[in-house]
């Protein structure tokens, strides 16, 4: 579709909802046929069929109007905007027009066709002899999918009847069954399963031997349902998405799912990653959204196309296995929109997955995004470290204050002087040396790059930040001396390096350091850890704003 089209969809005041459907249980979903349509008479080569588009969802509702659009395609075959490649589109749009609302509180996005190809070669290389699609939608992941495998692969599943489709939304569940009646025949109309169910209620089950794709809802959940398994893992998360990932896991062989990155390393998934570990293995290549976004081609439907603020992605590859246990971990990817197209490419993604399996218990309750290089300084670091920042704090005001502003795009800021901003973690320190040690340390790359292992979202949480290691225990008494100086010269020059910027209407104050500085701590933090053959170069892909390029500088 045309931006033009989405234009004039997108700009029409939302209309009457339709009457809710209930999700019926393990129910299939057939191509009824409706004689009585009037779709033929619609030109869809033009703007004006859009202009109808709308009109037919706000006199007759979006299921009505689709159950038609579906008709025309089986009965008429593609042609103009009515395309396999356009229906998808044209749903999301007609869903934003008739309840915006909807689609944001469902927590629904579309999955970009570039991502739903990397997602593809995975699912094609794990075991598997049914094929499900969980959550489907209107189809992007399974379409690709047999797109992938090539045309005879394809018919073949779907003549065998190994295609599995299931998801919530009656409408959008017929309109990917009808894309591939629409490509691959009518005549697999009944070999085709399109179950509309909640996914989550307990006689909901998937094949046996099978493998699933899937992008499953975004959004927290509000009350469980009567005839749900009240598991840990959904109990403790309370997320659609984690729960949708647990039954995924227990029921399949294999799966590829996209969803937040959250579940990484939040405190509420530890019984999610417990289970993953406890059944199979795999790999999670997780993403940043700054300043590119793997959904940022696709966001329509919920109020706006912007881009900025769209979820931080993973995508996690599963193998059931009851020998080989534990997940293979990518550090968050950071990338530029113009770098999109080279980065996603399996090949590439695969490069930055960690070579160590991490297995989730009760000394190592997360997973850590580490890049493989850096595993060494990673276990160095941590393991010569006899403290931690929390063991230095004062519950009472001293003269030895640091203030760290809470969100840090690409590194983190510590100040003795206040900022005039929101989101500041204030730490009191109880000794003089030790103000000046902890205040280099969290303008080092090292209090940053915590940050990026263990979370890497929106804010620094205090709580993270106090747990950050400290080898205070490495630092000799001329040591000392040497931070002081640092610090001492950094802090007198504190007001010569504040930044103002806009923030939702209020003026947000930090303070920007020439990275001269954080190179020359880092190297001093080197020497404490005895790693005095490793540079400040190392930390150049955590703080660049790039994926590719010679240094990948913070730009």
């Amino acid at each position: 579709m045309q931006p033009d089209l989405w234009q004039a969809l997108e700009k029409n005041a939302p209309v009457k909802k339709e009457d809710g459907d209930c999700p019926a249980k393990n129910s299939e979903i057939q191509n009824e046929h409706h004689p009585e349509s009037n779709i033929d008479k619609v030109n869809y080569n033009s703007l004006d069929c859009m202009e109808e588009y709308i009109a037919s969802i706000e006199n007759r509702g979006l299921s009505k109007t689709w159950d038609d659009i579906c008709d025309y395609v089986l009965n008429n075959g593609e042609s103009g905007q009515l395309n396999v490649k356009n229906l998808g589109e044209m749903y999301e749009a007609g869903l934003a027009a008739s309840d915006k609302f909807k689609k944001k509180n469902n927590g629904q996005y579309y999955t970009p066709k570039d991502v739903a190809t990397v997602m593809s070669k995975w699912l094609d290389e794990g075991e598997g002899y049914n094929v499900c699609d969980v959550a489907c939608g209107t189809g992007a992941l399974i379409l690709n999918y047999l797109d992938y495998i090539g045309q005879e692969n394809a018919k073949n599943l779907l003549e065998e009847g190994r295609i599995y489709l299931y998801d919530y939304d009656k409408t959008a569940l017929k309109i990917c069954k009808t894309s591939l009646l629409a490509k691959y025949g009518k005549n697999l109309n009944d070999k085709i399963h399109a179950i509309h169910c909640d996914f989550l209620n307990k006689d909901v089950t998937l094949p046996k031997n099978c493998k699933t794709i899937s992008n499953p809802p975004y959004a927290a959940i509000k009350e469980f349902g009567d005839d749900w398994n009240l598991t840990n893992v959904l109990c403790d998360s309370r997320e659609w998405y984690a729960a949708f990932m647990e039954k995924i896991f227990i029921q399949s062989r294999s799966a590829v799912i996209i969803t937040p990155f959250s579940f990484i390393s939040g405190k509420k998934f530890y019984s999610l990653r417990k289970e993953m570990c406890d059944i199979g293995n795999g790999f999670i290549v997780s993403f940043d959204n700054v300043p590119g976004n793997i959904f940022c081609s696709r966001k329509q439907g919920i109020f706006n196309t912007n881009t900025a603020n769209s979820v931080r992605a993973a995508i996690t590859v599963f193998n059931k296995s009851n020998e080989l246990k534990g997940f293979k971990i990518s550090p968050l990817i950071r990338f530029k929109n113009k770098e999109r197209e080279k980065l996603l490419q399996p090949s590439i993604l695969e490069e930055e997955i960690g070579s160590e399996r991490q297995v989730t218990g009760k000394t190592n309750r997360e997973f850590k995004k580490i890049p493989k290089d850096m595993q060494d300084l990673y276990g160095k670091w941590t393991k010569d470290s006899a403290y931690t920042l929390r063991d230095f704090l004062s519950q009472n005001k001293t003269n030895y204050q640091i203030n760290v502003p809470n969100t840090c795009r690409y590194n983190t800021t510590a100040s003795h002087g206040k900022l005039n901003r929101g989101g500041i973690i204030t730490l009191n320190i109880s000794g003089e040396y030790e103000f000046y040690f902890i205040y280099c340390f969290i303008n080092s790359s090292f209090a940053y790059w915590w940050w990026r292992i263990f979370d890497g979202g929106i804010t620094y949480p205090a709580n993270l930040l106090k747990d950050l290691p400290l080898p205070y225990n490495l630092v000799s008494d001329y040591e000392k001396e040497e931070f002081k100086k640092i610090a001492i010269e950094m802090i007198n020059k504190e007001k010569d390096y504040v930044s103002t910027k806009v923030n939702a209407g209020a003026k947000q104050e930090n303070i920007k350091f020439p990275k001269e500085y954080r190179e020359l701590i880092n190297n001093k933090i080197f020497q404490l850890l005895g790693t005095t053959g490793q540079t400040s170069s190392v930390f150049n892909k955590i703080h660049a704003n790039n994926f590719f390029g010679e240094s990948r500088r913070n730009e």
